[in-house]
């Protein structure tokens, strides 16, 4: 009885161990796209983006938003950050058209996976959801050129990615050197070896305990 007793400790062990492989390969930077579409959908733009990497502010920039009369949909998606960080959140923190600060009620904005998709959703205005009927924007803004909205993420841990200066944007960067599969061998060889271990752990337990019992 007490052999069965250590190999199932053990092998719970070699479970845990296994789950930390797999979050070795979780998902290190999200996408923040931009959902856009004015009320007569003439005007929309469901690709840009910014990369979130970790804690930080972010700017969310589009110009193909030029010509909106107006919002009907104006939301900012992190694409599967909820699913993967339920505890990690994102707050609005400017919209600029055309150059110049749009106001906003902070207290009015909705976050969170208001979809149920896994994505943290910024909705500042939507004309199919709750900020229709309680707008935290003059949602009848006109966009001429361009459209900006600063975020800033808390609760992944890490950093945004620096944002790169003039200068560097002229001189090449030096281009550094790609991961190559060694890296991920060492990475997955590390978790199978743990794993394994615990697995030898076990029998080795297990024989031991059978001898003395004999």
């Amino acid at each position: 009885m007490k052999i069965k007793k250590i190999i199932a400790a053990v092998a719970a062990a070699a479970v845990s161990v296994s789950a930390m492989a797999v979050n070795v390969f979780a998902a290190d930077s999200y996408n923040a796209k931009l959902g856009f579409a004015d009320t007569a959908w003439a005007v929309q733009d469901w690709d840009s983006l910014v990369e979130v990497t970790g804690d930080g502010q972010y700017t969310l920039e589009s110009t193909a938003v030029a010509g909106a009369a107006d919002f009907g949909v104006f939301v900012v998606d992190i694409e599967q950050m909820f699913a993967d960080a339920p505890e990690a959140t994102a707050v609005l923190d400017k919209v600029e058209i055309d150059g110049s600060e749009l106001s906003f009620d902070a207290g009015k904005i909705i976050y969170g996976d208001i979809e149920e998709k896994g994505n943290y959703r910024i909705e500042i205005y939507n004309q199919y959801g709750d900020t229709k009927n309680d707008s935290p924007v003059n949602q009848a803004t006109a966009i001429g050129s361009s459209l900006k909205i600063t975020f800033t993420v808390s609760g992944l841990g890490g950093a945004a990615a620096p944002a790169e200066t003039e200068a560097a944007a002229e001189t090449p960067a030096e281009t550094a050197p790609a991961a190559d599969s060694n890296t991920q061998s060492a990475t997955t060889g590390n978790a199978s070896a743990a794993v394994m271990l615990s697995v030898m752990a076990a029998a080795g337990i297990a024989a031991a305990a059978s001898r003395k019992r004999k």
